[in-house]
C-alpha cells in the first residue's frame, strides 16, 4: 500500500484505479511536501465521507494517516480537523471512522500505533460538532494517555515484592528500568521474559548493572503469582490491591506491557511489546551502553 501511494504522489492518475478518488495534485507543483501538503488538504469531501464503502476497511484511511505522517504539524492539525468536522455530520460512517482510528493509531498491538496522532483526531471529536454521547470515549481516551507519557515520570505506585515487603516504584535504583507488567497465566509473557533474558544487550546491560527489570502483576491472585517462576534477578511484585488497574495509573492493553524508564523513571517507550522494545533498542542502544 505504501508503494501505491508513493507511485500515486508522483503518478495520481494510478490512483484512480483503487475505487477512491485520491485529491490529484497539478504538475505545477513540483515539490514532493507541497504535493503531499495538496492531497491532505483536499483527501475528504462530504461525499466520500459519507461512502460507506470507503470505510469497508481501513485501507484508504490508513493512506491519510501516512500521508498526515510526512507533513508538518500546522498542516496535520488543519486536516485533522476539517476531516473531523466533516465526518461527525455523517451517522453511517462516523462511528465506523472512529473504531479504525481506535485500530490503527490507539491498540498499542497495532504496528501503525501513535498515540500523539491519535490524540489530535480524539481532539478534533470533542471540539466537533458531535453528539455527546460519541464524545464519551474520546475523553476517557485523552484522560488516560495524558498519564505517563513519553519524556513524563512515570506515575508511581506500591507493590508487594517476591520477599513479601511492600515497597513502590520510585524506589527501585537504576540507570534504566525495564518495566512489565504481566499475569501469571499469560502464555506470551512467557515467551517474552525468555525473550528478554536471551538478548545479548539486555542481557550485558543486566549484568553491568545497567538496567533493572521490574516485573508487576497488577490484577492477579496472590496464591497464582506466588507459584509463578520468574527469573531470580528480576525484581517482581504484585498489586494486591489492583489500584494499578482499578484507579487506571496505567493503559494497560495488552499482556505483556513493557515501559523502559531512565534513573529519573521519565518513560522512555510505553505500551510496547518485544517487537516495539527491540526497534526502540536499536535506535537507542549507544544511549543505553
Amino acid at each position: 500500500m505504501r508503494t501505491i501511494l508513493l507511485i500515486g504522489l508522483l503518478f495520481p492518475q494510478l490512483l484512480l484505479a483503487q475505487g477512491f478518488r485520491y485529491p490529484v495534485p497539478p504538475d505545477s507543483i513540483a515539490d514532493r511536501h507541497e504535493r503531499v501538503n495538496y492531497m491532505v488538504e483536499r483527501f475528504w469531501d462530504a461525499e466520500n465521507v459519507a461512502d460507506t464503502t470507503v470505510f469497508q476497511h481501513p485501507t484508504v484511511l490508513m493512506d491519510y494517516i501516512y500521508l498526515l505522517q510526512q507533513t508538518d504539524t500546522s498542516h496535520v492539525r488543519q486536516g485533522i480537523n476539517r476531516f473531523i468536522k466533516l465526518a461527525c455530520r455523517q451517522e453511517a460512517t462516523f462511528g465506523v471512522i472512529l473504531y479504525w482510528l481506535d485500530t490503527i493509531l490507539y491498540d498499542s498491538s497495532s504496528p501503525h500505533y501513535n498515540e500523539p496522532l491519535y490524540a489530535l483526531f480524539m481532539d478534533a471529536v470533542i471540539t466537533s460538532e458531535a453528539d455527546t454521547v460519541m464524545k464519551l470515549i474520546p475523553h476517557q481516551r485523552l484522560d488516560i494517555m495524558s498519564r505517563n507519557k513519553v519524556g513524563e515520570r512515570a506515575i508511581n505506585f506500591t507493590f508487594r515484592d517476591s520477599h513479601g515487603l511492600t515497597t513502590d516504584l520510585y524506589h527501585v535504583e537504576a540507570p534504566h528500568l525495564l518495566l512489565i507488567f504481566n499475569n501469571p497465566d499469560c502464555s506470551v509473557c512467557q515467551q517474552t521474559e525468555k525473550l528478554i533474558e536471551e538478548h545479548p544487550v539486555l542481557r550485558l546491560l543486566q549484568v553491568d548493572n545497567r538496567l533493572k527489570v521490574v516485573a508487576i502483576a497488577p490484577d492477579a491472585d496472590i496464591d497464582e503469582w506466588q507459584q509463578r517462576h520468574y527469573p531470580a534477578h528480576w525484581i517482581t511484585g504484585i498489586d494486591a490491591d489492583k489500584t494499578i488497574v482499578n484507579e487506571r495509573l496505567y493503559d494497560i492493553q495488552h499482556f505483556p506491557s513493557i515501559y523502559l524508564l531512565d534513573y529519573d523513571k521519565r518513560v522512555l517507550l510505553k505500551e510496547a511489546d518485544f517487537d516495539r522494545l527491540m526497534k526502540f533498542l536499536q535506535r537507542a542502544t549507544r544511549t543505553l551502553l
